[in-house]
């Protein structure tokens, strides 16, 4: 079945099950759920159902399973299907499995090649990822490659492998260390095996202009990819199902500016750690305020009001849960009278407003928000140098010129950046490197 006629159906049971639910007042939504009503989440041929631990809710599902397996012949495999139960619904394990028919399962869970987990990423979870490397690189044994056709497999396969995972987790620095160990033995070496370095790492990660080899940085490239999800919490996506759970059971009344970086989940606490290195690409342009929270989002030059002026609310007699929009009328600004001194300063230096509707811009590298744009934050340009059009036509031959055109150009660099400068030495060194360059 193709997907999208497989989504066409799974939006079949949907509608089985609503209807369902809908008709009966038993049945209860898991309580990290029931704000938003949120019972299933589907992706290609994997499901998941959500309730509260009881034999109402549970038979309601298996009703409409079994509904929607009498239209369409499709019926929920018993041996790849698990409940999981937390511990406080241990007494009911027995009779909600005898419902459901179900395999008892337990966190962490394979879901959509990744983990589900009840706790923090552990580098045990992360495994799969360094046996896929390792998998690869000694698929590759035997096989004579040169330096630059290492760098091109580096570039295009080995980087590409932790992608999917570097988009849904912010992974352990130890198992970044690991990835960049494999793909380092691998550059210098050719295997698994560990070699001489000839070059730092951190060098050979930056681009080809700044004389590197254009190998992404993972820790770089992982926070960038990573806050894609921060970009959508700040626009506040609402067509995200994640984007409406986390503003109800994470944010709250706050924002992603002010919320405490030291309550909830670790992988929580990781990703918004990330916001301090976004804010200063980050522009809120004030249309008619109804977008923006008075007291925690950073439409001020001082930054969330809230932060600067924590008895705020009190002294203005605003709600910390107002919006902007209570201090604007008809495009001009009306704070009610204030008296004291640190209120007072709030309404110095106020923003321009520009009517229509509030904007949240990147005003950041690259002119739009992307993880290409996010990675530079993470990953600053650095200085270009001067050589690297040599570089780029080296990349592009075969052999080792590659490899000795790199390493001699960068030592040439090093030998003018320790004051060995003279004319004479130059045009010597310039000789060494044309004559390692042409030999190969």
């Amino acid at each position: 079945m193709s997907p999208f006629l497989f989504v066409l159906v799974m939006e079949v049971l949907t509608l089985i099950l609503q209807q369902r639910i809908g008709q009966n007042g038993g049945f209860s939504f898991h309580w990290r759920c029931d704000r938003i009503q949120l019972f299933q989440l589907g992706f290609a041929d994997d499901l998941l159902l959500f309730s509260k631990a009881d034999p109402n809710s549970v038979s309601l599902f298996k009703e409409g399973l079994t509904t929607f397996a009498e239209l369409s012949g499709l019926q929920a495999n018993l041996h790849k299907s698990h409940l999981i139960l937390s511990s406080s619904a241990a007494p009911l394990r027995a009779t909600l499995l005898t419902i459901l028919g179900f395999q008892e399962g337990h966190l962490p869970l394979r879901y959509l090649g990744l983990p589900l987990l009840a706790s923090r990423l552990s580098v045990a979870d992360c495994h799969p990822i360094i046996q896929k490397i390792e998998a690869r690189i000694r698929g590759w044994d035997g096989i004579l490659l040169s330096f630059a056709g290492r760098v091109q497999l580096i570039k295009s396969v080995l980087s590409a492998l932790q992608v999917y995972w570097a988009m849904a987790f912010i992974l352990p620095k130890h198992v970044i260390k690991d990835i960049e160990k494999r793909l380092r033995n691998f550059l210098w070496k050719g295997s698994i095996e560990t070699g001489y370095a000839k070059v730092a790492w951190q060098q050979v990660c930056r681009p080809v202009d700044e004389g590197g080899l254009g190998i992404r940085d993972i820790h770089a490239l992982n926070k960038g990819l990573m806050s894609r999800h921060l970009w959508r919490l700040i626009v506040n996506e609402r067509s995200s199902i994640w984007v409406n759970w986390i503003s109800h059971y994470r944010l709250r009344n706050y924002s992603v500016w002010t919320i405490s970086t030291r309550s909830g989940t670790w992988g929580w606490r990781k990703l918004i750690r990330l916001r301090d290195s976004l804010r200063p690409c980050i522009t809120y342009r004030i249309g008619d305020g109804t977008s923006f929270s008075l007291w925690h989002d950073p439409w001020h030059d001082r930054g969330p009001l809230i932060s600067q002026f924590p008895l705020g609310p009190r002294h203005t007699s605003l709600p910390a849960s107002a919006p902007l929009s209570i201090v604007i009328f008809e495009g001009n600004w009306t704070w009610p009278p204030v008296t004291h001194m640190e209120s007072v300063d709030i309404t110095h230096d106020l923003p321009t407003i520009h009517g229509g509707p509030d904007r949240i811009r990147w005003t950041g590298p690259r002119g739009a928000f992307s993880a290409a744009a996010a990675y530079t934050v993470f990953c600053p340009p650095g200085p270009k140098v001067g050589w690297s059009s040599l570089l780029r036509a080296l990349s592009k031959s075969l052999g080792s010129a590659l490899y000795y055109g790199w390493l001699s150009l960068g030592d040439y660099l090093q030998w003018i950046s320790h004051g060995c400068n003279t004319w004479a030495q130059r045009v010597c060194y310039a000789k060494r490197i044309c004559r390692k360059v042409m030999s190969t």
